[in-house]
């Protein structure tokens, strides 16, 4: 018992200057501030230019291999034949 109290006092006196180290979460000085809202906007442009690539290349599929494949028989051929 006496060696869990010990081992528990020497890792709060190692823990405690490594703790008082960190910069407090809720805290964002100027500088970071101002860095965030550059990053967002720089993401909303993003997104909207690729909103806007993905509206355009939806319209006009586009088939490399169009020319390459065999045409399909007309379906007017079929009829005509029955």
């Amino acid at each position: 018992m006496k060696r869990l109290i010990i081992a528990t006092a020497l890792l709060a006196v190692l823990a405690a200057p490594a703790s008082a180290q960190r910069k407090p979460y809720s805290l964002m000085s100027d500088e970071e501030k101002a860095s965030y809202k550059a990053s967002e906007a720089v993401d909303k442009q993003y997104r909207n230019t690729m909103d806007r690539t993905r509206k355009d290349g939806a319209e006009a599929p586009v088939d490399p291999w169009a020319n390459m494949r065999a045409t399909p028989p007309s379906t007017d051929a079929a009829k005509k034949k029955n």
